[in-house]
């Protein structure tokens, strides 16, 4: 059996749009995957996405180590017609003082304090307040760690974080 030019040419065209589709379908779906690991929220026309993805267990770090790790990217949406001013709130799911007083929080990689010593609202910890204009968003990089002299016992705990925004009023 011959095979055309034009038939031949046609095969080739053909299983190259197919390994082009393959890919496509191969991309959409880890794209996909990715965007199910972020934690989408809307509250009152804030729009907050929360990626801690590449978030481990917290470690005993000193200060600048904890600066090198991975944090969880907190972003913010104002979607309203007005100005807002919120508050982002973390509460630990363990509440043993001694382990708490252990752990430091960075905000944007340009303060760091021990969580503790944060501000408190209803059981948590305030580590952002902020007024965001309509239509503009802020995003927070927050990391944690246990301070590098931590003891055992301490360094075995591993703490998860629940984030929170707390919408504290807006322009009329």
């Amino acid at each position: 059996m011959v095979v055309s030019k034009q038939l031949k040419k046609q095969i080739v065209i053909e299983v190259v749009a197919l390994i082009f589709l393959i890919g496509v379908l191969i991309y959409a779906f880890f794209a996909i995957k990715k965007n199910e690991e972020n934690k989408v929220t809307n509250l009152d026309g804030m729009v907050v996405v929360i990626d801690d993805s590449k978030v481990t267990k917290l470690k005993g770090l000193s200060d600048g180590e904890g600066l090198e790790e991975d944090g969880t990217t907190y972003t913010i949406t104002n979607n309203n017609k007005r100005k807002v001013d919120y508050k982002v709130v973390i509460f630990p799911d363990i509440h043993d003082e001694e382990v708490l007083k252990q752990v430091r929080v960075s905000i944007n990689d340009l303060y760091i304090e021990d969580l503790t010593d944060l501000e408190r609202l209803n059981g948590g910890y305030i580590i952002a307040s902020n007024s965001l204009d309509s239509g503009f968003t802020d995003m927070y990089l927050i990391k944690y760690w246990y301070k590098d002299n931590s003891n055992k016992e301490v360094l075995e705990e591993n703490i998860e974080f629940e984030y929170r925004l707390v919408k504290e009023s807006g322009e009329k």
